[in-house]
């Protein structure tokens, strides 16, 4: 009875995990505006693109990012009700599976928003820009966590890291 609703747990964690893009977490406004920075500086010399076209990005990352953080917030509710529910001593089948079911739902609403924005974003760029764009986006995510690792292993007390400045993003350009 419990093995169809472990599974199922045990595989919306592991998609979590596993697929950044469907993980609950997000981050905040200050990690917003660092990253809005980073693009507005790297993106035009990483993907070769004038600086209209990069704002325009921005504005479709902009757009979308309200309505994924909605979707977030309701997933982590979501996932709250879970966990208070798996609490109880007796949980309800009917019950765990509704929450289960809304959970996968918002889930794959959080999807469909990040697949309309990639099309959109798809639509400016040409199939090499947005594999920079892909790889500028991972380096930025990459520098970000090394960053939050830092400052988690610091001792408490210490002074955090200053914001850095524009780093150069390697990027070859075959025929240049």
């Amino acid at each position: 009875m419990w093995r169809p609703v472990l599974l199922t747990f045990t595989l919306l964690l592991v998609l979590g995990v596993a697929w950044p893009g469907l993980a609950f977490d997000e981050t905040g406004e200050p990690m917003d505006q660092y990253q809005m920075d980073y693009k507005r500086q790297n993106l035009g010399p990483a993907l070769g693109i004038d600086q209209a076209k990069v704002e325009r990005l921005l504005q479709i990352d902009q757009k979308y990012r309200l309505r994924k953080r909605q979707a977030i917030q309701n997933a982590k509710a979501a996932f709250q009700e879970l966990q208070r529910v798996m609490s109880q001593p007796q949980p309800q089948e009917q019950e765990v599976a509704a929450i289960l079911d809304n959970i996968m739902r918002l889930r794959q609403e959080k999807l469909a928003l990040e697949q309309q924005q990639l099309q959109e974003e798809k639509s400016l760029l040409t199939p090499v820009q947005q594999a920079r764009y892909i790889l500028l986006l991972m380096n930025m995510r990459h520098q970000v966590a090394k960053e939050a690792q830092k400052v988690r292993s610091a001792p408490p007390g210490m002074p955090l890291p200053a914001k850095p400045g524009p780093r150069e993003v390697p990027v070859s350009r075959p025929g240049y």
